[in-house]
């Protein structure tokens, strides 16, 4: 068993089915709303590992939740960020971060070589489906961060800062369904987010249940499959 603090930046923006996949693995969920007044700690606390969530573009509390994530690396609790978390993570330590408009929908990701030897992302298929939703985009990686997958395009979508902080630029919390109900999503890419909604299920839920694993203890000699 393990604890995960959250940070959830916007109400439309929690963990999505994400949730029941960390629960199953045993990772217990202790979930801070910013949004409805609730202050980001100043760390992890007696948490096991830190999820920072989407959303928080320009919040008021944008600062305090860099300031939490960067603690949390120090004290190498491991940390997932999600969206502009993950943004935020990455220029806590230096990383350049731009606006950019580009179409929202799916996206297939290639896994980097030094994801091979990653944790978390070391067993996961050669090729990983995302959704993009996103207004900025990570253009520069900090000194201290590996690439372990990108876009056909060259975009940073998935990293990690030192040993165990990960981030992660897309989505893959939601369903088609919640996809939907944003607003943000044409007829175009909500269709081709149902047809991918599989391969990201099979492809992420792993993928968290590792990061449970990892924030339970097991750093070391993960199985290079999932059982």
């Amino acid at each position: 068993m393990s604890t995960a603090l959250v940070i959830e930046n916007d109400p439309a923006q929690g963990l999505g089915r994400a949730a029941a996949w960390l629960a199953e693995a045993g990772m217990e969920l202790d979930t801070v709303r910013p949004h409805l007044g609730e202050a980001v700690p100043n760390s992890a606390g007696g948490h096991d590992a830190l999820i920072a969530l989407g959303g928080g573009r320009g919040k008021d509390w944008s600062d305090e939740l860099g300031g939490l994530m960067e603690t949390a690396v120090a004290d190498t609790t491991p940390v997932f960020a999600i969206c502009s978390s993950a943004r935020m993570l990455a220029a806590a330590f230096g990383g350049v971060v731009e606006d950019r408009d580009e179409p929202f929908g799916p996206r297939m990701l290639a896994k980097r070589d030094a994801a091979g030897r990653d944790l978390i992302f070391g067993p996961a298929p050669m090729t990983i489906d995302v959704i993009r939703w996103r207004r900025q985009e990570l253009v520069e990686l900090p000194p201290e961060a590996t690439l372990l997958a990108a876009s056909p395009q060259g975009a940073l979508e998935v990293f990690r800062i030192r040993d165990t902080a990960w981030g992660v630029q897309s989505h893959f919390e939601f369903t088609p369904e919640q996809l939907a109900g944003f607003g943000d999503f044409d007829e175009s890419a909500l269709a081709k987010a149902a047809e991918v909604d599989e391969h990201i299920v099979n492809t992420w839920k792993p993928i968290l249940q590792r990061f449970a694993r990892v924030a339970a203890g097991e750093r070391k000699a993960l199985p290079v499959l999932d059982a």
